[in-house]
């Protein structure tokens, strides 16, 4: 990831709306001292893993632009996308940032997405200077496994069906409007569809565009040839 030195204002809005929405905190030092342990960042043009498995995560992500996905290894599938966070959401492994516990998961980062980046001693400095801030983090955690249930309702859909309702979820990844740069072969692992099967109803589903063309070129055009005597 490459540090940004100059995080827009509107960044910075973005994730204090966040929190507004979960419990307002009234203190007027609260907003620029949470600005305070905020860095931000920006990921490259390829995927980028910001933990790995196994190692206990002291960092959270808010996201200001992009997706970040959790992954976890199978022994007989490799990797498995487990969870979505997109733009306006923190993406976060409870039991590991919260708990100390090793993470089971490896945290990564679509290409050109953009972070808030927290860690856990700028956390505890917050809850130190302001106690009230425990109630929105647990208010927080409280809606985490919310993703989790809508994984489960999408896999008990059949496969096409699947896949159009995710599109629906998820307009930013929508084929015909895609604005994050997620790998096809991530959303067919997060919808537990065959790559293949993935591709197949894709296509029929939302078959590439084909722009016309008004104008034929003079060298392809069949004109009628005069002989001049």
């Amino acid at each position: 990831m490459i540090r940004k030195h100059h995080t827009s204002t509107a960044s910075y809005q973005m994730f204090f709306d966040y929190l507004t929405s979960f419990h307002i905190i009234e203190d007027q030092d609260f907003n620029p001292k949470i600005a305070g342990i905020l860095t931000g960042y920006w990921c490259n043009e390829g995927e980028e893993k910001l933990h790995h498995e196994r190692e206990v995560c002291t960092k959270t992500w808010f996201i200001t632009k992009g997706m970040i996905y959790l992954t976890f290894t199978d022994q007989d599938k490799g990797e498995v996308v487990l969870t979505l966070f997109r733009a306006g959401e923190l993406a976060i492994i409870p039991d590991s940032f919260m708990n100390g516990k090793p993470a089971t998961c490896n945290i990564m980062a679509c290409a050109d997405t953009e972070l808030l980046e927290i860690t856990k001693a700028g956390r505890n400095r917050i809850h130190q200077l302001f106690p009230q801030s425990l109630t929105l983090e647990n208010a927080i955690l409280a809606q985490i496994p919310e993703k989790g249930r809508e994984r489960e309702s999408l896999l008990c859909l059949d496969a096409e069906d699947r896949m159009v309702r995710f599109f629906e979820l998820y307009p930013e990844l929508h084929p015909y409007h895609k604005t994050v740069r997620m790998l096809d072969k991530h959303i067919a692992s997060y919808l537990h569809i065959d790559k293949s099967h993935y591709s197949k109803y894709k296509n029929q589903h939302y078959p590439k565009k084909v722009e016309k063309s008004w104008h034929t070129p003079f060298f392809k055009a069949k004109l009628p040839c005069t002989l001049v005597l």
